[in-house]
């Protein structure tokens, strides 16, 4: 289950009739016209529950009461899982530590989706949440992701250990390139990359099995992270 909110982002899950929705959120201060008369009307021809709250109780389930315009929506996503739950989800992966922004967390969530990777550990605590910046960014691959949540990225890294993971950091000074990786291994692994500005945090390096750099020219230093995540995600179809 995860929680959108905002009138353009509710109403456009709405007009998806692909995307399973559990219960929609109204404030009763809302004015029944425009976009809220739509929303009301597309949850009414699907069937969906609609729960009247006061303005308070609607800001504690969007969590965003000055971004939320008094509406929010429960979504249930086959691919928004827990790693307590994982079983025999089993394949490469991609994990984030402190990645916060918005725009970059969308954009991996799209490469992801659109890669052959199994999914995505995306830590509760020090990563941006999903909100609407992160659907619009995702560019409507949100719901066609595989998203593993943890309570933070400690705990989501032993437990990924536990199924047979390597963990493996992407850092601008390690010996080992990323391309060198042969594209199938002989244990699922999961490729950490870090905050935008200060990089992997000391906890995330230690938790690491090994390191590995993307080869850098022209004596550029860096990539965006969403730009490295693309190169993890895809390298495996260009590696032999």
């Amino acid at each position: 289950m995860m929680t959108l909110y905002g009138r353009k982002p509710v109403q456009e899950v709405l007009s998806d009739n692909s995307i399973d929705v559990f219960k929609l959120h109204l404030a009763e201060s809302n004015t029944d016209s425009g976009v809220i008369k739509e929303i009301k009307s597309l949850a009414q021809r699907r069937g969906i529950e609609t729960v009247m709250h006061s303005r308070e109780a609607l800001s504690r389930i969007s969590r965003n009461r000055r971004q939320d315009q008094g509406v929010a929506i429960d979504i249930q996503s086959a691919g928004y899982l827990s790693v307590d739950d994982m079983i025999d989800h089993q394949g490469d992966m991609i994990g984030l530590d402190g990645i916060t922004n918005p725009q970059n967390l969308g954009m991996i969530i799209r490469s992801v989706a659109a890669s052959p990777l199994a999914g995505l550990l995306l830590p509760k605590k020090g990563c941006a949440s999903i909100d609407p910046l992160v659907h619009k960014a995702s560019a409507g691959t949100l719901f066609k992701s595989t998203i593993i949540h943890s309570p933070n990225l400690d705990h989501g890294l032993k437990k990924l250990k536990a199924h047979h993971y390597e963990v493996i950091g992407l850092t601008g000074d390690a010996i080992e390139s990323l391309v060198s990786l042969p594209a199938e291994a002989n244990r699922p692994r999961i490729f950490l990359l870090g905050n935008e500005t200060t990089g992997l945090s000391d906890q995330a390096l230690r938790s690491c099995d090994r390191y590995v750099s993307i080869p850098m020219y022209h004596q550029v230093e860096s990539i965006n992270v969403a730009a490295a995540a693309t190169l993890v995600a895809f390298r495996g179809l260009f590696t032999k």
